[in-house]
């Protein structure tokens, strides 16, 4: 029970193709046998073509369908036809790997998050120079989904050192901490490989990852007011200062509403308040995920 014969036709093969998908190119051959008990999976490997090969004159459409099919009538020949095309991005393989590609997707949507500056950067205040608190305003959150596949646990490695943190170098054409990564999930799945001798399955993990931005970086920035002011042994007000004190108001009494600091001392009535910064995510490198261009 064994192919006797291959050749390759060109009855019955062609090209097709619809709007907005690859063309469509099939092959045939006609697989001759000494027994009509001869295996069909031998049969549909004889002409020698697996998944992913590249199609002769057009490298780029790859062979991602096949058919087997009995044509003498007693089961001493047959049919093998194979189709080739350009796959659909998420159905491409890597060719290191044999998984699937890499898949990024972008969206955005319409937040509501607390505004303490203006588009300038500026210290929204009243005309007497106080932070006007309670304010909130839309902001755009634009994100990045990446679904990357692995063929072990090391995404498990990745997701505990990553997740949550901020790159510490330019990523995806932008600045340090302005993008943020957040592990999302893990799917085990299982994919059949196909080669000229054998069909073996194979396990591969299909995580999900998050990618956030924020032109202003992913820094903490709160307005630098406060009750009290740093003064030393004598209770004068310096930034130098190892003690605190109560701010006190004109009437020398402690004020009631915070005021504007400057290095830790309370700034004249009337002046706008500084911003402090504060880096609160760790930074991690981002080359790990690639990137969608």
């Amino acid at each position: 029970m064994a192919v006797v014969a291959v050749l390759e036709t060109a009855r019955g093969t062609g090209v097709s193709g619809k709007y907005g998908e690859s063309f469509t190119f099939t092959r045939k051959w006609i697989v001759r046998v000494d027994s009509p008990l001869t295996s069909r999976t031998l049969i549909a490997r004889a002409p020698g073509i697996v998944f992913g090969a590249g199609h002769p004159d057009f490298a780029n459409h790859v062979a991602m369908e096949f058919d087997c099919a009995e044509e003498s009538g007693d089961g001493m020949m047959w049919s093998v036809v194979v189709r080739y095309y350009i796959p659909q991005s998420e159905n491409k393989p890597e060719p290191a790997t044999g998984m699937p590609k890499d898949d990024w997707k972008a969206s955005c949507s319409t937040i509501t998050i607390p505004c303490y500056k203006d588009k300038d950067g500026e210290p929204i205040v009243n005309s007497a120079g106080d932070p006007l608190e309670g304010i909130e305003i839309e902001s755009n959150d634009a994100s990045l989904t990446l679904v990357k596949c692995f063929a072990d646990l090391e995404w498990s490695s990745i997701a505990s050192s990553r997740s949550n943190t901020v790159n510490n170098a330019s990523w995806n054409g932008y600045s340090f901490r302005t993008w943020k990564v957040e592990f999302r999930s893990a799917v085990r799945k299982e994919m059949t490989v196909s080669s000229l001798s054998t069909d073996q399955t194979k396990v591969y993990w299909e995580t999900t990852w998050e990618f956030r931005y924020r032109s202003d970086t992913w820094a903490f920035k709160p307005l630098d007011t406060g009750f009290n002011q740093l003064v030393d042994s004598s209770g004068n007000p310096t930034s130098s200062g190892t003690q605190r004190a109560a701010v006190l108001g004109a009437d020398k009494k402690p004020v009631k509403a915070p005021v504007s600091l400057a290095s830790g001392v309370a700034k004249a009535a009337g002046q706008k308040p500084n911003t402090l910064t504060f880096h609160i995510y760790k930074e991690t490198d981002f080359t790990v995920f690639g990137t969608p261009s």
